[in-house]
């Protein structure tokens, strides 16, 4: 299948917890003939500069992009923003406020490593994270690369997953406050891979909250599920939205392996601009 006139909206790069640098998604994009790309990164906006210039260089759309991580009660609920304004304050009260909360939980994790005895310490953990997201996915890579471990999949199964010794929740925002901070910066807002998070009963609640979509297409959907997305989309009055979550080529998502009809992503553009009419109006 040609992939002309096609979109991928959920991408990570080395900025969050993705293996390849903004530039490289993009060229990979180009080669693919996808037409339409979003940068979805865990809480920052870092590469999209990078992504930008690439994008320009290669003739392909890059929609400005984040991926918001909430919690409502134990459940984590990642809200998707796109076509926010980047330099705005509540871009910038999203991202610092995120990588507070995350420092603070890195180091609560590192000392519990270091109470089972791993000889790690914070200052080789961000050295190894670098411009990354603060998070666990990076942290069980930094295992790995220490030896302590095969893969990542088995710290998390050993020591990282929820419930496990060296599990730390982190304050972070309700999905309501992730879904006005995204819309008062100028975004249009979707639910990440709900069928994988199992939020279902949330959707009423968001969607007055002012959500706009659903991701009802990518990887961790079915064609059932990928079905029952568009119609509860359909029913709530909602867009739909698709993506790879491509997080490199190790992670066994590909760039492109979801893709959404670029039809659909004049829906986000034509929502964004009725929105900003009646912020104005």
């Amino acid at each position: 299948m040609s992939v002309s006139g096609f979109a991928d909206l959920h991408i990570h790069t080395r900025h969050s917890d993705g293996t390849e640098t903004p530039a490289e998604v993009v060229e990979k994009s180009a080669k693919l003939g996808i037409v339409c790309v979003a940068i979805t990164d865990h809480d920052t906006c870092s590469g999209f500069d990078e992504a930008f210039e690439a994008a320009n260089r290669l003739g392909v759309e890059l929609l400005p992009g984040i991926e918001v991580s909430a919690y409502s009660g134990d459940k984590s609920v990642h809200i998707l923003g796109y076509l926010m304004d980047m330099g705005n304050e509540f871009m910038s009260r999203i991202i610092t406020d995120n990588r507070e909360s995350r420092l603070l939980r890195m180091g609560r994790m590192v000392e519990k490593l270091q109470g089972l005895g791993y000889g790690v310490t914070m200052e080789e953990v961000l050295g190894y994270i670098g411009e990354g997201t603060l998070g666990r996915a990076l942290l069980a890579r930094f295992l790995v690369s220490k030896g302590f471990f095969k893969n990542p999949k088995a710290v998390f199964d050993t020591i990282l997953g929820d419930g496990k010794p060296v599990y730390e929740p982190v304050p972070r925002f309700t999905p309501v406050e992730a879904i006005g901070l995204i819309k008062a910066a100028g975004g249009v807002t979707s639910l990440a891979h709900p069928g994988f998070s199992g939020v279902d009963e949330l959707l009423p609640g968001l969607v007055e909250a002012g959500l706009d979509a659903i991701e009802a297409f990518g990887p961790q959907h079915d064609e059932a599920s990928q079905r029952r997305y568009v119609m509860m989309a359909e029913r709530l009055g909602v867009l739909v939205t698709g993506g790879s979550d491509n997080h490199g080529p190790e992670s066994g998502r590909r760039i492109g392996g979801t893709l959404l009809p670029s039809s659909l992503v004049e829906g986000l553009k034509k929502r964004a601009a009725w929105q900003a009419a009646a912020r104005h109006a």
